[in-house]
């Protein structure tokens, strides 16, 4: 992606790294692995803590660990999530669980976890070990209250703290970490951190913008399929919230196993849902680029900002 030009070189060590750290173990989790490196998206995160880290000098080896240990904890968190959503497709390949079956998609995903925390200890900083493990107990608590908020519609702050958890935290602390294996000061860790959980709760926005408005085949999966899992995310919340269009929207929702999603998705069009979730994002990622304004100027400040404008304008 272009606005990793940066830390491409970088990422290319990352990807490195990750072929080398999965295919150690055995033949079987070699092949689940390569399954996964295909699936596993546009390498964020990683670029994230490459990016921020490059905010203290020259990118390390020790940079490259904390960003692959980055990568594999994203790579844990996508094999589960599909198996609790009982998800056949993930970017548009067969999901892990639908390719090995679930006893072998539930060990992979443990396995990366490990592998993630055997790198992060190998830097040997107390507090990279420790910002790790409480994102990861913090994402699971916000994926346990999203299955304990199934079928229920939440207010648009439970929206947000929910959110908050399951991905906005985990942005937050690629960027952390980054700032921490560089050895920056706490005070350009606190604004990476802060440009990190803005850029967080844009992208769970616009992924739930997505959801509705999206090609299916852009996104590799079927557009409102939230709403099928029981999931209620900003658009609905809002237009649920509107005199006008809450009662004939609840008509569509009666059913929660056979949604009439085309009748939804226009619906989320015409009231202004879908344009308010927009002005949200952008409002997120106006702040993110506000909290680097005290960070030095140059190429990494722009790549950080560009990546922020980005998060509003993709399509998948």
């Amino acid at each position: 992606m272009a606005v990793f030009s940066l830390v491409d070189s970088g990422l290319r060590d990352v990807d490195v790294m990750l072929s080398d750290v999965l295919r150690r173990d055995n033949l079987l989790m070699a092949e689940v692995s390569d399954h996964l490196l295909k699936a596993s998206g546009k390498r964020l995160r990683p670029a994230l803590v490459l990016l921020s880290g490059t905010f203290g000098g020259f990118p390390s080896e020790r940079l490259t660990r904390v960003a692959t240990a980055v990568e594999l904890i994203h790579m844990a968190t996508l094999v589960h999530d599909d198996i609790i959503d009982d998800a056949s497709m993930r970017r548009g390949v067969a999901s892990a669980r639908q390719r090995f079956g679930d006893p072998v998609a539930v060990l992979a995903g443990d396995f990366l976890f490990a592998k993630a925390f055997q790198l992060f200890a190998s830097v040997n900083d107390p507090r990279v070990v420790h910002e790790a493990a409480q994102v990861v107990g913090i994402m699971c608590s916000g994926e346990i209250q999203q299955q304990l908020d199934h079928g229920r519609v939440a207010s648009e702050a439970e929206y947000y703290s929910r959110i908050e958890a399951k991905t906005a935290r985990f942005i937050e602390s690629s960027c952390r970490l980054g700032a921490m294996a560089a050895g920056l000061a706490l005070d350009e860790e606190e604004l990476l951190a802060r440009f990190g959980h803005e850029i967080g709760m844009a992208f769970q926005v616009v992924d739930d913008i997505l959801d509705w408005s999206a090609d299916p085949e852009s996104l590799g999966k079927s557009v409102g399929e939230d709403i099928g899992q029981g999931v209620y995310t900003l658009p609905l919340i809002h237009a649920l919230e509107q005199a006008d269009w809450s009662d004939e929207l609840r008509v569509y929702l009666a059913d929660p196993k056979n949604p009439p999603v085309a009748q939804i998705r226009e619906l989320l069009s015409q009231s202004g849902a879908i344009h308010y979730a927009e002005t949200v994002a952008s409002s997120y990622v106006e702040s993110a680029k506000a909290s680097l304004e005290a960070l030095p100027a140059g190429p990494t400040r722009s790549s950080l900002e560009a990546l922020a404008e980005f998060i509003v304008v993709r399509d998948h």
